[in-house]
């Protein structure tokens, strides 16, 4: 999914957010978003946000020399995740539900929300676009699922989601999906490993915050195209795959800006879960 002119003012956005957190001077402040707009100006609309926002992190990585600006949010994230009381989960839907809900956990998203706010007026909501019910239908007879992760605090709820799978499908292979490197707030291995009891966690290779599939890693690839299923949380999962991807792939993710909602024709806080 391409740009939009709304995405360039988002991606500005999140380097200022970027320089805040880092409690970063005025002037290297400048110098980050000096860069940023000159970066924007390199990218024609023929790229996705994704793509874009590898060159602007990589840029914030080299003028601040942190290999991960966003460690704290991330820690930070984990801890809000960790301290939601899952006892209400009891079943795959509401497993897929409070996954879904935790993906509002977004550094990188245009609108903010807060977590625990979401849970309590959207679990008991029903999903803007719902394909559980097919979903539900091909784990009777996959073999193999990818699960493509997309930010660190969520990840706590995508194991649970995992867990609850592999309990009532047991015979299903679960693949977790990471981000090669550090990007934005997205999983990494490092992160992943609490996931690492319920699912082979691979390194895809990929620098953007998406699973981007002409830079992925030929193991990922691989797993990624023969799999029964696949499963894609979050935007930037959907930006880099819809309309690229040649296999069916399931979108699970809040609307958090215009121009997804757009694309999807629904509203933002919406809750999708995407057969495409």
């Amino acid at each position: 999914m391409n740009i939009k002119p709304d995405c360039l003012v988002c991606l500005m956005n999140q380097t200022l957010k970027v320089s805040k957190l880092l409690e970063l001077d005025d002037n290297t402040s400048k110098r980050l978003l000096d860069n940023t707009a000159q970066l924007l100006t390199e990218h024609d609309l023929n790229h996705t946000p994704p793509q874009i926002a590898k060159s602007i992190y990589s840029m914030i990585s080299e003028v601040t020399g942190k290999s991960d600006p966003l460690a704290l949010a991330k820690e930070q994230a984990t801890k809000l995740a960790l301290s939601v009381n899952t006892d209400f989960v009891q079943t795959i839907q509401d497993a897929i539900k409070l996954a879904v809900i935790g993906n509002v956990i977004d550094f990188g998203a245009q609108n903010q929300f807060d977590l625990n706010a979401m849970i309590q007026d959207h679990f008991h909501r029903s999903f803007g676009i719902d394909d559980l019910a097919e979903f539900e239908q091909e784990l009777t007879e996959a073999k193999e699922l990818v699960y493509i992760g997309d930010n660190v605090g969520e990840h706590v709820f995508d194991k649970l989601l995992i867990e609850m799978i592999k309990k009532h499908y047991p015979h299903v292979e679960v693949y977790y999906f990471v981000r090669g490197k550090p990007i934005i707030n997205d999983v990494t291995i490092k992160e992943a490993q609490i996931l690492s009891n319920c699912a082979h966690i691979i390194d895809t290779g990929a620098e953007t915050p998406g699973y981007d599939l002409s830079e992925v890693n030929m193991e990922s690839k691989a797993i990624f195209e023969r799999a029964d299923i696949v499963l894609a949380k979050g935007m930037g999962n959907f930006e880099s795959l819809y309309l690229a991807a040649e296999r069916s792939v399931y979108y699970l993710f809040v609307v958090k800006c215009n121009v997804v909602a757009q694309a999807i024709g629904k509203e933002i806080q919406e809750l999708i879960f995407k057969r495409g």
